[in-house]
C-alpha cells in the first residue's frame, strides 16, 4: 500500500513537471510569436519612413520621370531672363552662342508672343509654383525659378538707377561688362545645377531662394 502510495504520488508530481513545461512552451511560443510581429512591424514602419523621406529629399528612385521634367522646365524662364546679361560673353567669345541652339525654338516663340516672358511667368507660376495637383518637388522647383527670375530684375534697376535718367551718373563700361558677364554665368551655372538636380530627382537648393520658396509654398 505504501508503495502503490508513493508511485502515485510520483505520478502526479510527474503530471504537474509535464503540465508546467507545456505552459511555459507554450507562453514562450506565443512570446516569440509577439516579438516576430513586432518586429515585423517596425520593418513595415521603417520602409514606410524611408519612402516617405525618399521623396521628400528627392531621389533617383523616387520621383517619377514626368515630375523631373516638370521641375526642370520653370528654370528656362530665368535662364531666357539673363540672355540679355550675355552680349559682352558673346562678343569676346563667338563660339560661345553654340550654347544657345537648343534654346532657340523656346526663343523664337517667346518672342513671337507679345508681353512673351510675362505670359511665361504667369504660366509658371499658376501652372506648377501654385498648382496644388503637382508633386512638391515640382512645386518647390518651380517656385524656385520664379525667384531667380525675379531676382534678375535688380541688376536692371541698378544700371537704371545710376543712368542718365535718374542720378545721372552712369556706370564704367568695364563695371556693366563685368557684372553682365557675373550674372550670365551664375544664372546659367544656376540652370546647371538645377538640371542636373531635376534629372536625378534631387532636391538643388539656392541660398536664401529655398528657403523664400518654401515660406511660398507655406507647406
Amino acid at each position: 500500500m505504501a508503495a502503490r502510495a508513493v508511485g502515485m504520488g510520483e505520478t502526479r508530481t510527474t503530471g504537474r513537471r509535464t503540465a508546467r513545461a507545456g505552459t511555459t512552451t507554450t507562453t514562450t511560443t506565443k512570446t516569440r510569436a509577439v516579438a516576430a510581429r513586432e518586429r515585423s512591424a517596425t520593418r513595415a514602419r521603417g520602409t514606410t519612413t524611408v519612402v516617405a523621406r525618399g521623396y521628400a529629399g528627392g531621389g533617383f528612385n523616387i520621383v517619377p520621370v514626368p515630375d523631373r521634367v516638370v521641375a526642370l522646365v520653370p528654370y528656362l524662364l530665368p535662364l531666357l531672363s539673363a540672355l540679355r546679361y550675355g552680349r559682352f560673353l558673346f562678343g569676346q567669345f563667338p563660339a560661345a552662342v553654340v550654347l544657345l541652339k537648343p534654346l532657340m525654338p523656346i526663343l523664337r516663340g517667346v518672342a513671337m508672343l507679345p508681353m512673351g516672358n510675362l505670359i511665361m511667368f504667369f504660366a509658371i507660376y499658376l501652372g506648377i509654383a501654385k498648382n496644388q495637383n503637382l508633386s512638391r518637388f515640382c512645386r518647390f522647383n518651380g517656385m524656385q525659378a520664379i525667384l531667380l527670375d525675379i531676382a534678375l530684375i535688380f541688376p536692371s534697376l541698378l544700371e537704371a538707377l545710376f543712368g542718365p535718367g535718374i542720378l545721372g551718373i552712369g556706370l564704367p563700361g568695364i563695371v556693366t561688362m563685368i557684372m553682365h558677364n557675373a550674372i550670365f554665368v551664375v544664372t546659367l551655372a544656376a540652370f546647371a545645377f538645377a538640371a542636373v538636380g531635376c534629372m536625378s530627382g534631387q532636391y538643388i537648393r539656392f541660398p536664401i531662394l529655398a528657403e523664400a520658396a518654401e515660406a511660398q509654398m507655406g507647406y
